[in-house]
């Protein structure tokens, strides 16, 4: 029995990110108190791979294949570095500059622990004097995204000093000093952050102003007679983060504001049709719900990720079987509600399972490539808890993102599908194709394309890096490796890797009108960085000694 794999106690904890990603490393006592319901059923989350695989892979790896994945990151840091250093992102086909993140550089401080865990040391050494001499939090061009900021930039933060405390960072790379002055900038940003959860529910204000400190109430979201309202991804992406940088900087503050922001959804005082599902969006003065949307797509998502993640993270907090049983709640009420098999594929006798969202009793039979973040953290909270129906499932919709994926002529998914449910028991679902076009796509792919762009996403890749890193099936890295090869060939550009605009177009070399000339920070944070990790050995990043948690990049 591994260490993650007994308990863990928060006490010892380091913290990495990934990706719009924070893994986080846990040590565990000898012993188990608290509420042990489930401790009978626990093993390691991680398959068992062998020292040295039949055809010479070193646990699970394969060498040829990460580097490859790694040459990819080389060349996007490289490009980005040459063109548009500082800047929040490079215009991959124009070789210009964005600054959609505030102009703190969000591909630097977002892609450091990409760099930290491929060993890329010169590259990370850049980055992190950039990080520590060059950005200056209090002084943001245009409204602070408080959402974004928390899960791009505080949550990469925190994580790289707790790479550096782990030692997966070596010291001749960074001092203790550079992680000292990375932790501070951390500090400074939640920090400016803090007034976000200034409401009287806790409920975090979606944008800030940095210059006078208060919440941009006129450029927040708005619902029906104009009330401020926050989805359940805002509200429930604060948690890790914070909680990792009350562990590193020892206030409790940081931890204490993020309980209190999801403290509306975790005990919820309105009425759960299906329990816990909660209904959205909130009001952000009374916490009460402006309408009725529930799912684990867009807006909803990382919220019922945090919950198993929290739980993993420190089992021994006073509220951690708070959050484990609501999480196993939304993964039952998912499963039962809106978990849909589509109709039968072409040729055959089956669909694949999908996921739904409900509004105001329509079953919404659209998803979206954010939900394919499902399958993988029903895999990982499956695995933890020994709940084999939940391993099921999530395999099961993992099936389906894959089919997304396979079924179109660029071998890559798009930004949202549409599909027809074979067995929606008689609820009233809202799309049936519009047009012969749609029509033909349902015949031809079974679904129909909503948003055809592919935007560099990772949602895919990290749930099969969960079901291979737990299963030990070699398909998923053959899936990843198709992924992989398909991304790269269509998004290649001169200075980077460029957005899809349509992912039913057929490939044309050297043609880059289907490509958008925009690339996220998600991009070398979370999707290259999953790639990777899927290829690595499987003690790079062991499921049973860190947790990863992802703040929605959409």
């Amino acid at each position: 029995m591994s260490v993650f794999r007994r308990a863990p106690h928060f006490k010892a904890i380091a913290v990495a990110c990934v990706l719009g990603i924070y893994l986080v490393y846990l040590w565990a006592p000898d012993w188990f108190s608290g509420d042990n319901s489930y401790a009978s059923a626990r093993g390691n989350v991680q398959f068992a791979f062998p020292e040295e695989g039949q055809h010479g892979e070193v646990r699970g790896g394969d060498a040829r294949k990460a580097e490859r994945v790694m040459e990819t990151m080389r060349r996007t840091f490289w490009k980005y570095r040459l063109r548009s250093w500082g800047f929040d992102d490079i215009k991959p086909i124009s070789g210009g500059q964005g600054t959609t993140r505030n102009g703190w550089g969000a591909f630097i401080v977002d892609s450091s622990t990409t760099l930290a865990l491929m060993g890329m040391w010169e590259e990370l050494r850049l980055e992190a004097d950039h990080i520590v001499e060059k950005i200056d939090f209090a002084a943001a061009d245009g409204g602070v995204d408080t959402f974004e900021t928390t899960i791009r930039y505080l949550g990469a933060l925190v994580s790289l000093a707790g790479l550096i405390d782990a030692e997966i960072v070596p010291s001749g790379v960074l001092s203790s000093e550079a992680r000292d002055r990375i932790l501070k900038q951390a500090v400074t940003l939640a920090d400016k952050l803090g007034p976000s959860f200034g409401s009287p529910t806790g409920l975090p204000w979606p944008l800030m102003n940095f210059t006078t400190g208060l919440p941009y109430a006129e450029a927040s979201e708005k619902w029906g007679s104009g009330s401020i309202v926050v989805f359940p991804a805002r509200a429930g992406s604060n948690y890790l983060e914070y909680k990792m940088l009350s562990h590193l900087s020892g206030d409790s503050v940081y931890i204490n504001r993020a309980t209190r922001a999801w403290a509306p959804l975790v005990w919820n005082k309105y009425t759960e049709e299906w329990p816990g599902l909660v209904d959205s969006p909130m009001d952000l003065f009374d916490g009460a719900p402006a309408d009725r949307q529930r799912g684990w797509d867009r807006k909803h998502d990382s919220y019922y990720e945090y919950l198993i993640k929290a739980y993993i993270l420190d089992p021994l907090d006073r509220y951690a079987t708070k959050y484990r049983d609501r999480w196993v709640q939304a993964v039952q009420s998912l499963r039962d509600n809106l978990v849909f098999e589509s109709s039968p594929l072409p040729g055959q006798q089956t669909g694949v399972l999908t996921i739904a969202v409900y509004q105001n009793g329509w079953l919404i039979n659209e998803m979206s490539h954010l939900a394919c973040f499902a399958p993988g953290n029903i895999l990982l909270g499956g695995s933890y808890l020994g709940r084999r129906d939940f391993i099921t499932l999530g395999l099961g919709l993992l099936d389906g993102c894959r089919h997304i994926y396979d079924a179109t002529p660029l071998k890559i998914g798009p930004e949202r599908f549409s599909f027809m449910p074979a067995n929606a028991h008689n609820k009233a679902y809202a799309y049936e194709p519009p047009g012969e076009s749609e029509r033909q796509q349902l015949e031809k792919y079974g679904f129909w394309v909503v948003n055809p762009a592919y935007k560099l996403r990772p949602e895919y890749v990290e749930s099969l890096f969960y079901a291979y890193r737990i299963t030990g099936d070699r398909k998923y890295q053959d899936w990843a490796w198709d992924a992989f090869t398909a991304i790269e060939r269509v998004t290649q550009t001169e200075f980077g890797f460029a957005q899809v605009k349509n992912v039913t177009a057929e490939f044309k070399s050297g043609n880059s009108d289907n490509l958008d000339d925009e690339c996220q920070s998600f991009w070398g944070a979370e999707t290259l960085k999953y790639l990777y990790l899927i290829f690595a050995p499987s003690d790079v990043m062991s499921l049973d000694e860190w947790v990863f948690n992802t703040g929605v990049f959409a």
